[in-house]
């Protein structure tokens, strides 16, 4: 199953609403770039503040992190993530301010919802389970805001303000942003629930996992 193709015919709500204005600026946060060095990854004022002076400098007023983008630089200070050479992005970034509110793309049902306490992971999290012509896929919110607006088992509809952007503990450290990431049945029956990022040697399998999240954004 392609997973798009289970949501022909299905509107897909804006994830922030009306918020989003313009075109977004597009990050180059990959091991190209030697920008990636200077982030100072451990202080979280200042990485945000690098970041969102990114955006003013291009004078927009939103960004993107992109789906698959190799980041083995910006990891560097995870050690664990290297040794496994997991550095390929799984999950689209959207760059917008603290506290930002965030609406279900789709009806679904909260199937996990946490905070993880390590620098460097996701902070606060939700995940959201979706079925849609008789297909079951999730869809993962990394780094909002804590305590969580929704509960597991909550059912929520398309349009529903579910979350906000976290910062500091609540986005793991990293700059203000979701990373919003599609799973599929296959994925969470393997374990990869908390993966955000995967090694080369899942490469090929990545459709069957983790499917390209673009169709679930709207703005």
């Amino acid at each position: 199953m392609y997973y798009p193709l289970c949501l022909n015919g299905v509107d897909i709500y804006p994830l922030f609403g009306d918020f989003l204005k313009g075109k977004p600026y597009i990050f180059d946060f990959s091991s190209n770039n030697p920008k990636t060095l200077e982030y100072p990854l451990t202080d979280f004022h200042q990485f945000n503040q690098m970041v969102f002076d990114e955006l003013k400098d291009a004078s927009q007023s939103w960004g993107i992190g992109r789906y698959l983008e190799e980041r083995k630089s910006l990891l560097r200070s995870y050690p664990n993530i290297i040794e496994e050479q997991r550095y390929y992005h799984l999950g689209l970034d959207i760059i917008v301010p603290y506290n930002t509110p965030m609406f279900a793309p789709l009806e679904a049902e909260v199937y996990k919802t946490g905070k993880e306490t390590t620098l460097g992971n996701y902070g606060g999290y939700i995940i959201l389970k979706h079925e849609m012509n008789g297909v079951v896929f999730y869809s993962l919110y990394g780094h909002l805001k804590t305590p969580h607006l929704v509960r597991v088992g909550d059912k929520i509809k398309a349009g529903q303000k579910f979350a906000h952007i976290g910062e500091e503990s609540d986005s793991g450290g990293w700059f203000c942003h979701v990373h919003l990431q599609m799973l599929t049945q296959e994925a969470m029956d393997a374990g990869y629930s908390d993966w955000g990022y995967i090694s080369p040697a899942l490469l090929p399998k990545v459709e069957t996992y983790f499917p390209s999240p673009y169709f679930l954004f709207k703005y």
